[in-house]
């Protein structure tokens, strides 16, 4: 009889003590959450300075190396210093060209794969880059379609 009062007296004890930490939890879990309702979120870090501006080229369309029946079709943005709107449409417009250029020295199997788009990515940044002297800090491609 003795056993059985004191396994009921621990049983009491262990879900008084489970109770306690239970709500203990629960508070501390409210508190935490009402303290990241109330602060307010970091600021978004850009990797450009407030002088970037983004432009958007004209749609291009071209044939490409090979196979020759195949056309591609580019819309893209270039990230730019701050510059006149007139320097910036002339500068455009070599950006353009240089972008043909390079599409129709290229074969669609160049293009496959996220590694190829990546690629062409970067080929065209690094030409624009070079053709602005740094100006272009990078080209975004919107939409590419090839056919």
């Amino acid at each position: 009889m003795r056993l059985i009062a004191a396994i009921v007296v621990l049983t009491l004890i262990a879900i008084g003590a489970g109770a306690l930490a239970g709500l203990h939890l629960i508070a501390t879990a409210e508190r935490v959450a009402d303290a990241r309702k109330s602060a307010t979120p970091p600021p978004i870090a850009s990797s450009y300075a407030g002088s970037a501006r983004l432009r958007k080229l004209s749609p291009i369309v071209t044939n490409l190396a090979a196979p020759a029946n195949n056309w591609a079709r580019i819309e893209a943005s270039m990230v730019t210093d701050s510059m006149s709107d007139e320097d910036a449409g002339i500068l455009a417009a070599h950006i353009s060209e240089d972008i043909v250029t390079y599409l129709r020295s290229a074969t669609v199997a160049q293009f496959e794969g996220s590694r190829g788009l990546q690629h062409l990515r970067d080929d065209l940044t690094e030409r624009a880059n070079i053709r602005s002297s740094g100006k272009v800090r990078e080209l975004i491609i919107e939409t590419l379609v090839i056919q």
